[in-house]
């Protein structure tokens, strides 16, 4: 690797990959190279490994702190900052260990886990659901039979929708308990208890942040289109980027400011999840990252959390002079995915020509390709197709929403049910 110019500044991003690997472009633009830390020795489960020449220096965490920390500070970087989920607390340790700026160590298990956020809010006067934390088949069927209703069971510390289960029942929730006890993560962590949480009726939304110094800027604000499938309630299947001057977002903001002040957020990029209820707003959950989206964000807004990123970093006096401001909308748009309902190998997709020519249609990414084997969604990392869709007029673009709902389903999805004879043994 070339010597770095004197001119030059490194950050350290924890797990740089997927949409926050760009995370090279937005500290590149002001002159800076990023030093990528890989957070396990092995890849995680959906992440996709990321050019090593876009970063200065590439190094695997091994479980020795110290010496990462030692390595760290002879590249004398001026940040560290989390890439995902599963880089949130080692980037809290090497910024607080390098006295960088930091959302510190003290709340860490605050901002992954999910049982503790909750309690962390409520010990700070924001309302927040009910819940208990358990690895108890009969604790949990007790508390839910008191609870009454629908529970949603997920594990402590997963992301993405992994593993969530919504329980009418007592014995559904026990059922969700011990279906994922003992497991491992997507995130590579064991599961040995749940969190159970009342379900909170009402629409969700998402608001995205990034802050300085305690000093907190909305990025963008989405709402989220969900159906019930695959035994799935909820389960997302498009997301809005709102219109900064709806009346939601001026009720959304002020909440999700509680959230990021009760969970000691205090740098970075944040992202909270928010339903409303007919109690008011209540979290879902937030995570002390950037959201999968801030791509999106910088080619219809300008700017997304990776651009202000840099400055609550780097030029933290910029970050402050501008904070406070509104986003500008360029465009109505929207992500989609598909949900399949379907299982086998996948021979083709039957409506992609009719997608294509929706008036907002912008891009299709097929991540399950003719010939692979498809599943029923039920999380995140199982849909088989993502869509964006964007036009000036709204209206327009929410019509298209409900055709690509229209035209996805069983009918979709042209699969063999069995695997052809001279695959076998090959794949």
């Amino acid at each position: 690797m070339e010597e770095l110019t004197r001119s030059a500044f490194q950050v350290v991003v924890v797990d740089a990959f997927g949409a926050t690997s760009r995370y090279t472009d937005a500290f590149g633009a002001v002159g800076g190279q990023v030093i990528q830390v890989q957070s396990t020795a092995d890849l995680l489960a959906g992440v996709v490994p990321v050019d090593p020449t876009r970063f200065s220096h590439t190094l695997v965490y091994d479980g020795d702190f110290e010496k990462l920390a030692e390595k760290l500070a002879r590249l004398q970087p001026r940040a560290v900052l989390p890439g995902r989920e599963s880089g949130v607390e080692l980037a809290d340790a090497l910024s607080e260990r390098l006295g960088l700026p930091s959302n510190g160590t003290e709340l860490s298990a605050a901002r992954r886990d999910k049982y503790l956020q909750i309690e962390r809010i409520r010990a700070h006067g924001v309302p927040a659901m009910q819940q208990i934390r358990t690895g108890d088949e009969a604790e949990l069927q007790a508390w839910h039979h008191k609870l009454g209703g629908t529970a949603v069971v997920k594990p402590l510390r997963s992301g993405g929708g992994e593993a969530v289960r919504f329980c009418d029942l007592p014995e559904e929730s026990a059922a969700a308990l011990a279906a994922v006890r003992n497991q491992t993560s997507s995130l590579g962590e064991p599961i040995t208890q749940v969190v159970a949480q009342e379900y909170l009726v009402g629409a969700e939304y998402i608001v995205n942040t990034v802050s300085c110094d305690g000093v907190h800027q909305v990025t963008d604000v989405w709402s989220t289109d969900r159906i019930t499938a695959n035994s799935v309630r909820d389960l997302v299947v498009a997301q809005v980027l709102l219109d900064v001057d709806d009346q939601l977002v001026d009720e959304l903001v002020p909440f999700a400011h509680r959230v990021l002040d009760a969970l000691g957020i205090r740098y970075g990029a944040a992202h909270v999840e928010i339903k409303l209820t007919p109690d008011g707003p209540r979290l879902v959950e937030a995570g002390a990252r950037p959201s999968g989206l801030p791509y999106y964000v910088a080619d219809v807004i300008g700017e997304g959390q990776l651009e202000w990123a840099v400055d609550a970093y780097i030029r933290p006096e910029r970050f402050l002079a501008r904070a406070g401001m509104r986003y500008a909308r360029r465009t109505a748009f929207a992500w989609a995915a598909l949900v399949s309902p379907v299982s086998g190998r996948l021979v083709r997709y039957r409506a992609f020509d009719e997608i294509r020519r929706l008036e907002s249609f912008v891009d299709l990414t097929m991540v399950v390709r003719p010939g692979e084997t498809i599943a029923p969604t039920t999380w995140d990392l199982e849909y088989p197709v993502i869509l964006t869709l964007r036009h000036p007029v709204e209206a327009v673009l929410r019509r298209d929403l409900n055709t690509v709902r229209f035209l996805d389903g069983a009918g979709m999805y042209e699969v063999d049910s069995v695997p052809h004879l001279d695959s076998v043994g090959t794949e």
